[in-house]
């Protein structure tokens, strides 16, 4: 079984993974209910953007680094 399998937003964010690295490297994607409803500079300003969209108080916020950048800025 997958991390975040069955989790709405995760998988949502998994299909969507490639092209948002693509397309939004270095920037910060928010979901809410399996829907990417944000993109923004930082985590700040993605979440502002998001709150004005959504009512909804959760939301999944994911920085967009690749699995190797990732790594090598926890080690």
């Amino acid at each position: 079984m997958r991390i975040g399998a069955g989790n709405k937003n995760m998988e949502s964010f998994r299909k969507m993974e490639s092209k948002l690295l693509k397309k939004h490297h270095g920037k910060v994607a928010v979901f809410s209910d399996g829907k990417l409803i944000a993109i923004g500079k930082d985590i700040e300003d993605a979440v502002k953007k998001a709150s004005r969209i959504s009512k909804r108080k959760e939301f999944f916020v994911r920085e967009l680094f690749s699995i190797k950048e990732q790594t090598e800025a926890i080690l």
